[in-house]
C-alpha cells in the first residue's frame, strides 16, 4: 500500500441538505413546513406581553439581507396574511461540515393575527427575500 499526500490533502466531500435534513433532530422549535431541501420550524412566542413568531429555516437556503428584512405570508383557503420581519438584517449561518444553513427570523404580529394563524387552516407559507419568493408546504 503506497502512501499518498493527495489523499490527505483532498478536501472531504460535504453532505448535501437532502442527506443532512433527515438526520437533524432540532429541538429548538416545532417543524411547521418543508420543501425538498429545507425544513421550517415555527413557534409562537411572547416577549413583554407582545406576541411574535420565531422561525428557523434549516437547509440549502442561504441569504444575507441588510436594511430591508423580509416578509412571511401565510396562505389560507380563501385568504392570506403577510407579516414583516422584526429585524431588517438577516443572515444565514453555515452548519459545520455540511452544505446546509441555519437562518433564524422573527416576525411581529398582533393578537388578532396570531389567532387567525392558529385557528384557520394554513395551506403553505412564503418567505419573500429581496423579491425572491420561497414557498413551503405545511406539514
Amino acid at each position: 500500500m503506497a502512501f499518498s499526500f493527495s489523499n490527505i490533502l483532498k478536501p472531504k466531500k460535504e453532505k448535501t441538505p437532502k442527506e443532512v435534513l433527515p438526520k437533524i433532530e432540532f429541538k429548538g422549535g416545532t417543524i411547521y413546513a418543508e420543501d425538498v431541501t429545507n425544513n421550517v420550524y415555527l413557534d409562537f412566542e411572547e416577549l413583554g406581553g407582545f406576541p411574535f413568531i420565531k422561525t428557523i429555516i434549516i437547509g440549502d437556503l442561504s441569504t444575507k439581507i441588510k436594511r430591508t428584512g423580509c416578509t412571511l405570508t401565510f396562505i389560507f383557503e380563501n385568504d392570506s396574511l403577510t407579516l414583516n420581519s422584526d429585524n431588517t438584517d438577516i443572515e444565514s449561518n453555515k452548519i459545520k461540515n455540511t452544505a446546509s444553513y441555519y437562518t433564524e427570523i422573527d416576525f411581529e404580529l398582533n393578537e388578532e393575527e396570531a389567532k387567525k394563524i392558529k385557528n384557520e387552516k394554513v395551506k403553505e407559507i412564503q418567505y419573500n427575500f429581496k423579491g425572491k419568493v420561497h414557498t413551503y408546504k405545511k406539514v
